[in-house]
C-alpha cells in the first residue's frame, strides 16, 4: 500500500528556480528593470512646488513687476526659444570648462595633500582660506588677468568647483581601511599598484560625491563671470531682464539654469552608477 501512494505521488520538480539555483530568464530580466519610482516622484514633486508657486501667484496677485508665476516664466521660453538656448549654451560651455579644470587640479591637489604630509601641513590652511574668500570678489581679478573672454568666466568657475574636489578627493584617501592596505603591504604591492588598485578606487564614491557638489556650483560660478564682465550668457540676459524689471524673462532665465544644473548633475550621478557598480545604492 505504501509503495502504491509513494508511486502515485508527483515527482520533486529539478527546476533550478524550485531547487533554489538560479532564476529563471524570464525573472532575471525582470529583476533588471529600472526602478522608475524614484524619478517619477521627483517629478512629482517638481510639479507641485510649481502648482503651488503659481497658485499662490494667482491668489494673492502681486504686481508683475514683484513676482511672476511658471506660467509666466514659461510662456516667455516659447515665445523666444532660440535666444535662451543660445545663451545657455554660452554659459554650459564656460561652467563645463571650469567644472573638467578644477576636477583635475582638484583630484590632484587632494592626492597630494594625502601623500605629501609637509603639504597638508603647510596648503591646507591657505586652502581653506582661499575658499572663504567670496568668488565674486576674485572675478574682477581674473578679468585683469585674462580679460573679458571666455577664459575669465571658465576660471571663475573653476575656482568654485576646486574646493570640493579637493576635499573629497582627500577624505577619500584618508578613509581607506588599514586592512587593505597591511593586504598589500603583506602582498608586496608596489606603491603605484597600492594607489591605483587600493586607494584611488576606494577613494572613487568620494571623489563623484565631491563631483556633484561641483558641477552646481561651477554653472554658479560661469554665470558671476558673465555679472560681472560677461557680454552673453544666463548672466547677461538676468542682468539685462534685471535692469528693465522684466521678471517673465528673468524667471525664464532661472528655470534654465536650474534645467541645465539638474541635467549636469543626473550626468555624475548616472556615471557613478555605471563606474561604481559595487558601491550599494541609496534608496
Amino acid at each position: 500500500m505504501s509503495q502504491a501512494l509513494a508511486s502515485k505521488r508527483p515527482a520533486a520538480s529539478t527546476t533550478p528556480t524550485a531547487a533554489g539555483g538560479d532564476p529563471s530568464p524570464g525573472a532575471r530580466t525582470r529583476r533588471r528593470r529600472p526602478d522608475l519610482r524614484a524619478p517619477v516622484k521627483a517629478v512629482v514633486g517638481l510639479l507641485a512646488v510649481l502648482g503651488l508657486w503659481e497658485a499662490a501667484v494667482r491668489i494673492t496677485r502681486p504686481a508683475e513687476y514683484l513676482l511672476v508665476g511658471p506660467v509666466a516664466a514659461f510662456r516667455r521660453l516659447g515665445e523666444e526659444p532660440g535666444y535662451f538656448l543660445g545663451q545657455a549654451w554660452v554659459t554650459v560651455q564656460e561652467a563645463l570648462a571650469g567644472f573638467a579644470l578644477g576636477t583635475l587640479l582638484g583630484i590632484l591637489c587632494g592626492a597630494a595633500l594625502y601623500y605629501v604630509p609637509v603639504l597638508r601641513h603647510f596648503l591646507y590652511p591657505s586652502l581653506i582660506a582661499f575658499d572663504t574668500i567670496p568668488k565674486v570678489a576674485l572675478a574682477p581679478l581674473f578679468i585683469v588677468w585674462f580679460g573679458f573672454g571666455f577664459e575669465s568666466k571658465a576660471l571663475v568657475a573653476m575656482a568654485i568647483a576646486f574646493f570640493p574636489l579637493v576635499i573629497n578627493t582627500f577624505d577619500g584617501l584618508a578613509s581607506v581601511p588599514q586592512e587593505l592596505k597591511e593586504l598589500a603591504r603583506i602582498n608586496r604591492a608596489s606603491t603605484w599598484m597600492r594607489m591605483t588598485k587600493i586607494e584611488f578606487i576606494y577613494a572613487l564614491p568620494s571623489v563623484f560625491t565631491g563631483a556633484k557638489i561641483s558641477i552646481s556650483l561651477a554653472v554658479g560660478g560661469a554665470v558671476v563671470g558673465e555679472f560681472i564682465a560677461g557680454s552673453e550668457g544666463l548672466g547677461q540676459v538676468i542682468l539685462l531682464a534685471n535692469s528693465q524689471v522684466d521678471l517673465p524673462t528673468m524667471f525664464a532665465a532661472f528655470m534654465v539654469l536650474a534645467a541645465i544644473s539638474l541635467a549636469l548633475f543626473s550626468v555624475i550621478s548616472l556615471l557613478a552608477q555605471r563606474l561604481l557598480p559595487w558601491r550599494n545604492r541609496v534608496k
